[in-house]
């Protein structure tokens, strides 16, 4: 696209890891347009932008410029571990500027085992409420899980996440004032993935981009064509190219504990999505059918980590003490530090 062809805009949203790249790399195939990035936002209208928004490692940098938006979901049982594998590859720099240097690591190595263990136990119950968090997000139109003055977006001291009660929680002013944020699509990863259900989550995409201003989508009859051979040809590397280095992603487990955890999560996004003002919504439908096959794996996987269970490891009062320095050690401490947010004048006094 010229940069003034003003072109319909889509943002492509997904909780990190969740096959983001594999997406963006089929629109690309059905579209030929280059799928802009958040952190690399110009403020021309690229078309179609891609957001982990409002998950901490995204940002709303195209204010007003985009019309519609396409969800990707991915089972967490693979998109937790598949994060932190990301952040190792950046060497868990928070800054952008930082996180280019690294950019050519990213899909090359999944992390080493002992930092998956610390990350994991420190992060997990974070982690499994935003995966469910960004869903509600764009399904809900805009619901702010953090409090206002959390402008990281990440619930640290002095703030704190929502909880599911009490609820409606407040509106991202993006979903009023920029964006109608309520999905026209979504879009499950495996599925995208799989030969036989892959043509036609990409038919999805299609559908939503086919006759928007200045948006050219290839013939619904080449889609399967240009799904395989995308896959085949794709020139930037994705998760897959991970597979020849290091263990394999099965090797990157969960607790029994952290299982259940993910099993409750999954029961619970499918009850609330299977139900009430819900009911025949086609976009919570979509995400149903998507949670009924990551329920189905999961509970596979759980079934045979409970016949044979992990050595319980001695009770170590000191352990979450030593996940949080070995977290600031390694760069990703509290955003919110006292010195840091006393330098922030017209904001340190909101929060003192």
């Amino acid at each position: 696209l010229t940069s003034d062809s003003d072109p319909f805009g889509t943002l492509l949203a997904s909780y990190p890891a969740s096959g983001m790249r594999v997406a963006w790399q089929q629109i690309e195939g059905l579209t030929g347009i280059q799928v802009g990035d958040d952190y690399q936002y110009s403020g021309q209208r690229f078309g179609i932008i891609k957001t982990q928004y409002p998950h901490y490692e995204g940002i709303w940098s195209y204010g007003s410029s985009l019309d519609q938006v396409i969800l990707l979901i991915r089972n967490p049982r693979w998109a937790i571990p598949s994060f932190h594998h990301i952040l190792g590859e950046i060497n868990y720099a928070q800054e952008w500027n930082t996180v280019y240097n690294f950019i050519e690591q990213v899909f090359t190595a999944r992390a080493p085992m002992p930092n998956w263990i610390k990350w994991r136990d420190l992060k997990f119950d974070e982690e499994i409420n935003l995966w469910a968090w960004h869903i509600d997000f764009y399904m809900e139109e805009g619901a702010q899980y953090w409090q206002d003055l959390d402008f990281e977006r990440v619930g640290q001291k002095p703030f704190h996440f929502n909880t599911e009660m009490p609820k409606p929680w407040a509106t991202d002013p993006h979903c009023i004032y920029d964006l109608d944020c309520f999905p026209k699509a979504v879009i499950s990863f495996e599925k995208l993935l799989n030969h036989t259900t892959g043509p036609s989550e990409l038919r999805k995409i299609a559908s939503v981009l086919r006759g928007k201003e200045k948006i050219t989508v290839i013939e619904d009859e080449a889609i399967d064509c240009i799904w395989n051979e995308t896959f085949i040809h794709a020139k930037a590397p994705n998760n897959f190219n991970r597979n020849t280095r290091g263990l394999p992603a099965n090797a990157y487990t969960f607790t029994n504990g952290q299982m259940r955890s993910i099993l409750d999560k999954l029961n619970f996004m499918r009850n609330k999505y299977s139900q009430g003002k819900w009911t025949n919504v086609s976009m919570a439908m979509d995400i149903v059918s998507a949670l009924d096959d990551y329920i189905s794996d999961v509970e596979e996987e759980f079934a045979q980590m409970v016949i044979n269970p992990p050595p319980t490891p001695a009770p170590n009062p000191d352990y979450h003490q030593s996940l949080v320095d070995w977290y600031e050690s390694v760069g990703r401490g509290n955003r919110y530090t006292v010195d840091k947010v006393r330098q922030m004048r017209g904001y340190w006094p909101l929060v003192k």
